[in-house]
């Protein structure tokens, strides 16, 4: 098959990663860079001499004429970029979060539908071999019944220029519970603080309550003198702890349950707690690339040959609980339904 041809805009933190694994697959030609900053075009640029390098949007569409272009911009210009590259016939590739509305997001998925374009979300994790070993745990069995999940990431900056710490770090979360628990966010409570002028939360707490009763919560944090990155499945059967901060045993399977005797209660009053502890063992995972996996995913579903594990639909899901987090801080933590 024809390769596919690709474009990255913004060349930030992100967009090199991006621009490096669209030349690096097999599957796409990278045919243009854009970046309002001209010294980023002309530096990222330098390493890619195929590639077309434009500070216009306008101009990018009609002269390299890709196929597919991928957003790596500020929250704020997520929609714009996107509707523009949507409206050109150009199937879109959009770092999370979506956009910073839900209107916005929704529109978006309207649009992508209406043009009969792919919109795609960069939810990275869901292509890492951690945590599609754990979505594998849960959908098998392994773990039994979830009873909750705890989730930590936290550092030391950095500070983002348009966003709250919610916005910033929570989307890596939801969107990896969103892929293993396959379930709907129905309620949000949110508590943060801010230590900063601009006001920004810079620390903050979510508590998030699923369709089938399945509760998680998040601790983020901006202000954190050491750097976390670290989820708790903790089932009837057994648990796991990710940490993907480990270079050898990113998960640790323990073989830890408990199970309650309920069959008596009204005679006893109580409650029989049984405990099982078990053994702990780390499995081998896959150990490529998260973007390189990605884009061969895109690139089979633009074509019809496979799914890629995060659309538009899944990306309005996070907006949705990330609004609805804005909601509930601003109602002193109070739930919010999505």
């Amino acid at each position: 098959m024809s390769k596919l041809k690709a474009a990255v805009v913004g060349l930030g933190y992100w967009g090199p990663n991006l621009a490096r694994n669209f030349q690096a697959s097999p599957d796409f030609d990278l045919v243009g860079l854009c970046d309002l900053d001209t010294r980023r075009v002309e530096k990222v640029g330098a390493s890619y001499p195929g590639a077309q390098r434009f500070t216009a949007l306008a101009d990018l569409f009609q002269t390299a004429k890709p196929e597919i272009v991928a957003v790596a911009t500020p929250v704020a210009t997520h929609h714009a970029i996107a509707k523009a590259a949507l409206e050109a016939g150009c199937h879109v590739l959009c770092e999370k979060p979506l956009a910073s509305t839900v209107k916005e997001a929704e529109e978006l998925v309207e649009l992508a539908e209406k043009r009969g374009r792919n919109l795609f979300v960069d939810h990275t994790f869901t292509y890492t071999g951690a945590v599609r070993a754990i979505q594998g745990l849960v959908e098998k069995g392994t773990l039994g019944d979830l009873f909750y999940i705890d989730s930590v990431r936290i550092n030391l900056g950095l500070f983002q220029p348009d966003v709250d710490v919610i916005w910033d770090l929570a989307p890596h979360d939801l969107s990896i519970l969103s892929y293993v628990v396959g379930k709907r966010v129905t309620g949000v409570r949110a508590m943060g603080t801010s230590h900063n002028p601009r006001n920004f939360n810079d620390v903050a707490y979510l508590d998030l309550e699923y369709e089938n009763g399945l509760t998680a919560h998040l601790h983020l944090s901006w202000l954190s003198p050491v750097k976390v990155r670290r989820m708790i499945f903790t089932g009837s059967k057994s648990s796991v702890i990710f940490d993907d901060l480990e270079m050898s045993e990113k998960l640790k399977i323990y073989d830890h349950g408990v199970s309650f005797d309920v069959s008596d209660v009204e005679k006893r009053r109580q409650v029989l707690v049984n405990y099982r502890r078990g053994d702990m063992r780390a499995p081998a995972l896959d150990n490529k690339e998260a973007l390189g996996t990605e884009l061969a995913e895109i690139a089979a579903h633009i074509r019809g040959t496979g799914k890629a594990a995060a659309l538009g639909a899944d990306g309005l899901e996070i907006v949705r609980v990330l609004e609805a987090s804005q909601k509930s801080l601003a109602k002193d933590g109070a739930k919010v339904s999505t």
